[in-house]
Parts: structure tokens; C-alpha cells; sequence
């Protein structure tokens, strides 16, 4: 069995912090930066790794059972109102 965390990384190139690999695309990548590159890279790999994950065994989603009504037990402050 192979476990994989959820990892929450932020990573930006230091010359070309506007640099989005998702929204960009390596077109958009300025006199060919490492940085930016290693940066796509990391993308894309992480992309085809959840293409793959989904190919082997799509996600199932556990639906929860609904919760059973809880009967009103609170007392009327104002009973003779009604």
C-alpha cells in the first residue's frame, strides 16, 4: 500500500515571481530560467501523477449517512402567546 500526505507547497521563481505554471504554460517561460523550468517541471510531473493515481483506482467518495432528526425538546418560554 502506498500512502501520499496532502503537501500544501508554494514555490515561485525569485527573477519571475508572476510566473504561473498552471495558468502561463512553459510559453511564458522569459530566456529560458531554470528556476521557471524546474518550476513546469514540478507541475506537470505532479499532474500526471494524479492522472495516473485516478487511472489505477478512481477516487470513491464515502457518502456519510444522514443524521437522524433530533426531536425538539425545548421548552415554549411564551405559552400562552399562541
Amino acid at each position: 500500500m502506498l500512502k501520499i500526505e496532502n503537501v500544501k507547497w508554494h514555490g515561485k521563481c525569485s527573477r519571475h515571481p508572476m510566473f504561473d505554471p498552471a495558468a502561463d504554460g512553459i510559453g511564458a517561460i522569459k530566456g529560458g530560467c531554470t528556476r521557471c523550468l524546474e518550476l513546469q517541471a514540478i507541475f506537470e510531473s505532479h499532474n500526471r501523477t494524479l492522472q495516473l493515481m485516478r487511472s489505477f483506482a478512481p477516487v470513491t467518495v464515502q457518502k456519510s449517512k444522514p443524521a437522524k432528526p433530533v426531536p425538539d425538546e425545548q421548552q415554549d418560554l411564551f405559552p400562552s402567546l399562541l
